[in-house]
């Protein structure tokens, strides 16, 4: 039998499932901190006002405070609606709020986007662009640069005194 202090909308108190409210709360964090289309971080009144304004599905009405309880790991059973709600809101699977490989993967995508959108990374993939577009030579030469930065990111850089020489 369940003896679990129950919250006024009936569900459980945030302390019976700490960890959950957490996961929760953090990946809210992510999808606040990654999805900024306005240049900017949205406020919870925007994200509330953006989830009545969509109505997509109608099935759910979600509250400042509510969100801002989301938000702060204090709800960890939210309603199936308002996850799909907010995952409508900000673009990502519903899934994204309840299994992990599924967040994960949508963390990693969310995390190039933004590294895409930085002045430096545009400015380096045009350059790229420009040098791979003016011959076959340098469309090696910049599959080379790739590779080797994904090694250095990886940390299976070439070591000095062999490095791997580019095409010729």
């Amino acid at each position: 039998m369940d003896h679990g202090v129950r919250t006024a909308d009936g569900g459980a108190s945030p302390a019976e499932h700490p960890a959950e409210a957490q996961q929760l709360a953090v990946r809210l964090e992510y999808l606040f901190a990654h999805v900024q289309p306005l240049g900017r971080r949205h406020t919870l009144q925007e994200v509330v006002d953006g989830i009545k304004d969509d109505g997509g599905g109608g099935d759910t009405t979600l509250s400042v405070g509510r969100l801002s309880m989301l938000v702060n790991g204090k709800v960890p059973n939210p309603t199936v609606g308002t996850l799909r709600s907010l995952a409508r809101f900000f673009g990502v699977p519903t899934a994204y709020f309840v299994d992990d490989d599924v967040a994960a993967q949508t963390m990693a995508q969310l995390g190039l986007l933004n590294a895409l959108r930085s002045n430096d990374v545009q400015a380096v993939a045009l350059r790229a662009a420009a040098v791979a577009a003016s011959s076959a030579h340098g469309l090696d030469l910049v599959r080379t640069l790739v590779e080797r930065a994904g090694r250095t990111a990886a940390g299976t850089a070439d070591r000095p005194g062999g490095p791997a020489a580019p095409p010729d």
